[in-house]
C-alpha cells in the first residue's frame, strides 16, 4: 500500500474538508475556514489520523499554480494597466509602512535587527490566494475592492524578490553583496516577465488555435495546463515563484479568444486542488507552540490585524478609492501566507530565524486567515475612519467640480434615489423622467455625472455608501432608495445608512446570488432585485406564451415563483 499513500492522504484531506466545508457553510460561514481546520485536524499536533505533509505540499502547490493561473485568465493585459496606480503606489506605501512598523516594534522587543527585519517583511506579505478565494466565494472578484486587493497583493508578491536578495545580508553577508543580490535579482525578475510576455503572447494563442482545430476537450485541457504549470516552473526556476509565474500565464491567456472556455476548463482542477492549498497550511500548525509563545504570536496577530489594515487603508484611501472601497480592500489584506512562509524558510536556512520564531510565524499566519473573514464584519467602523483621509488631488478636484450645492433643494421631496447609474439605474431614470416623478442619482462616474446635469438631471458625484453624500440627495426626505450597484458590501452600507436617517424609506436593492437577499434584507431593504433570476422569469413568461398558455395563467405562474424565491423566512431544502 506505499504507492497509494499519497492517494490515501488526499482522500482523508478531501473528506475531512468537505465535513468541515459543509458545516462553516450551514453556520453562514465561507468555507475556506473549514479546510484550514481541516489541515489542524489532520496534522501531527493533535491526535487522530496524520497526513504526509510532503506528499499534501506537492499536492498544494499544484492548487496555487491553478488558483493563480484562473486569477490571471479572469483580467486582462488593460485591466492591469488599469492597476498600475495601485501596484506601485498603494502596494508601496502599505508595504513599506507595515514593514518599518514590524521592524521598530519587535527591534525595541529586544530582537536582533535581522529577526525584526524579517518579522516585519513577513506581516507585510498576504496571501492573495486566500484574498482572491474569498472574493470568489462572495462573489465579488468584478468589485472595485477586488481590483485595489489585486493591486497592492501583486506589490507584495513583487516585494517577495528583493526581500529575499536582502536575507544574506544578516546572516554575515556584507552590505556590497546584499546589494550586488539585490540587483541581480530585481534584473532576473525584469528578464523573465519581458521574455514570458513577449513568447506568451505570441506563441500561447497560436497554440491554442492549433489545438483547438483538433476537436478534442481532453487535448485543449492537457495543453492548459501545459501552460500553466510549464510558465509557473520556469518562472519558480528563474527566481521568481510558482504563483507569480502561473498569474502571468494566465493573464496571457487572457488576451486570446480562447480565455472564456479555458477558464471553464480549469475551473473544477482548481476548486479541488485549491482546497488541499488550503488545508496544507492547517497541517503546519504545532499547537504546543501556541502555549509557549502565546505573546509573541499575540504581537504578530496586532501587528497584521491592525497595523497592516491601517496601513493598506490609508494606502488605498490616498489614491482616490471611496472609504468603504479601502476598507474592505484592506481588512481582505490584513492576513498572511504562502509567501510568508518562502520568506520564513528562506531565513531559517540561513540561520536568521530560529525554530521558535519559525512556528510562530505560522501560527500568526493560521490565527489571521481564520480571523480574517470574520473581520469582513468590521468593514462599516474602518470605512468611517479611513473617510476621514483626504484623497488624492484628483480626486478632490472632480469633487470639487461636480459640487452638491449646485442641486436644487426643492427636488429633494418625497424623491427618488438612484445608487449607481448603470445599465438598471439607466433604465430606472428614464421611467422616472417620463412619469413626472422626482429622482436623483448618485455614482462614482465623474464624466456620467457632468453629462447628467449638462442634461439637466440631478446628479451627486460621490460613494453611495458616504453618509454626507446620501444626505446630499435628501435621503431624509426621501421616499425610494434604488440600490442598482452590483457591489455587496457598498448595497449594505448604503441602506444601513439610509434608513438610520429616514425608517420610513422604501429601499429596493440589488443582489448577485439568492444567498445575498437575506444579508440585504438584515440590512433593511424592503425589496430585492436578482437580475439572474428575473431574466429567467421573462423566459418562463416568452416560452408559455407562446406555447398557448394564456396570459393569466402566465402571470399567476411568475408572481406565485416571485413571491417565493424572495421569501426569506421560507425554510425549504429545495434549490431556489
Amino acid at each position: 500500500m506505499a504507492d497509494a499513500s499519497l492517494l490515501i492522504d488526499l482522500l482523508l484531506v478531501l473528506s475531512v474538508a468537505f465535513l468541515l466545508g459543509t458545516f462553516m457553510q450551514r453556520i453562514g460561514q465561507p468555507v475556506v475556514l473549514g479546510y484550514l481546520i481541516a489541515g489542524l485536524v489532520l496534522g501531527p499536533g493533535l491526535p487522530g489520523p496524520v497526513v504526509d505533509p510532503v506528499g499534501v505540499d506537492l499536492l498544494a502547490n499544484i492548487g496555487v499554480t491553478l488558483l493563480m493561473f484562473s486569477l490571471g485568465v479572469q483580467f486582462s493585459f488593460r485591466d492591469l494597466m488599469d492597476l498600475r496606480r495601485v501596484v506601485s503606489i498603494g502596494g508601496g506605501i502599505q508595504v513599506t509602512l507595515t514593514m518599518t512598523v514590524g521592524l521598530l516594534a519587535t527591534y525595541l522587543l529586544g530582537f536582533t535587527f535581522g529577526e525584526a527585519f524579517l518579522l516585519g517583511a513577513v506581516v507585510s506579505i498576504t496571501s492573495s490566494t486566500v484574498a482572491l478565494k474569498l472574493l470568489q466565494l462572495r462573489g465579488e472578484l468584478n468589485q472595485p475592492h477586488a481590483r485595489a486587493t489585486l493591486g497592492v497583493s501583486l506589490a507584495q508578491d513583487l516585494a517577495v524578490i528583493p526581500l529575499i536578495a536582502l536575507l544574506p545580508a544578516f546572516a554575515g553577508g556584507s552590505e556590497e553583496q546584499a546589494a550586488i543580490s539585490l540587483m541581480q535579482s530585481l534584473g532576473l525578475a525584469a528578464l523573465v516577465m519581458g521574455t514570458l510576455w513577449f513568447l506568451g503572447l505570441r506563441l500561447v494563442p497560436w497554440i491554442l488555435f492549433r489545438v483547438a482545430q483538433l476537436g478534442s476537450r481532453e487535448l485543449f485541457l492537457v495543453t492548459i495546463v501545459l501552460i500553466a504549470f510549464g510558465v509557473a516552473l520556469f518562472s519558480d526556476m528563474a527566481g521568481l515563484s510558482l504563483a507569480f509565474g502561473a498569474f502571468i500565464a494566465g493573464v496571457v491567456v487572457s488576451e486570446s479568444e480562447f480565455s472564456h472556455q479555458v477558464l471553464g476548463e480549469i475551473i473544477p482542477l482548481r476548486d479541488i486542488f485549491a482546497i488541499v492549498f488550503f488545508a496544507s497550511i492547517g497541517l503546519l500548525f504545532d499547537p504546543v507552540g501556541l502555549i509557549d509563545d502565546w505573546t509573541l504570536i499575540l504581537g504578530l496577530l496586532v501587528l497584521i490585524i491592525f497595523v497592516k489594515t491601517l496601513a493598506a487603508g490609508v494606502a488605498i484611501r490616498l489614491l482616490g478609492y471611496p472609504a468603504v472601497t479601502a476598507a474592505t480592500a484592506a481588512i481582505l489584506l490584513a492576513q498572511i501566507g504562502e509567501f510568508s512562509f518562502v520568506l520564513a524558510g528562506q531565513a531559517i536556512d540561513l540561520d536568521i530565524i530560529d525554530d521558535r520564531i519559525y512556528n510562530a510565524i505560522l501560527a500568526g499566519a493560521i490565527g489571521s486567515l481564520l480571523l480574517n473573514p470574520v473581520m469582513l464584519r468590521f468593514t462599516d467602523p474602518l470605512a468611517r475612519i479611513l473617510a476621514c483621509i483626504p484623497t488624492t488631488a484628483a480626486a478632490s478636484d472632480t469633487e470639487e467640480e461636480l459640487d452638491v450645492e449646485e442641486i436644487d433643494s426643492q427636488l429633494l421631496r418625497n424623491h427618488t434615489i438612484i445608487a449607481g447609474y448603470g445599465r438598471a439605474g439607466r433604465e430606472l431614470s428614464r421611467a422616472l423622467q417620463r412619469r413626472g416623478l422626482r429622482f436623483v442619482v448618485i455614482d462614482l462616474d465623474a464624466v456620467a455625472v457632468r453629462a447628467l446635469r449638462a442634461n439637466g438631471i440631478p446628479a451627486i458625484y460621490g460613494d453611495i455608501a458616504n453618509e454626507n453624500v446620501l444626505e446630499a440627495a435628501g435621503v431624509e426626505q426621501a421616499r425610494v432608495l434604488a440600490v442598482t450597484v452590483p457591489d455587496l458590501i457598498s448595497a449594505q452600507l448604503a441602506i444601513r445608512l439610509a434608513k438610520r436617517a429616514n425608517e420610513q424609506l422604501d429601499v429596493i436593492a440589488r443582489v448577485q446570488s439568492y444567498e445575498q437577499i437575506q444579508r440585504l434584507d438584515e440590512a433593511g431593504a424592503t425589496e430585492v432585485v436578482q437580475p439572474a433570476f428575473e431574466v429567467g422569469l421573462e423566459f418562463v413568461r416568452h416560452t408559455l406564451h407562446r406555447s398557448g398558455v394564456s396570459m393569466r395563467e402566465i402571470q399567476a405562474m411568475v408572481s406565485s415563483r416571485r413571491l417565493d424565491y424572495y421569501d426569506v423566512d421560507r425554510v425549504d431544502d429545495d434549490l431556489p
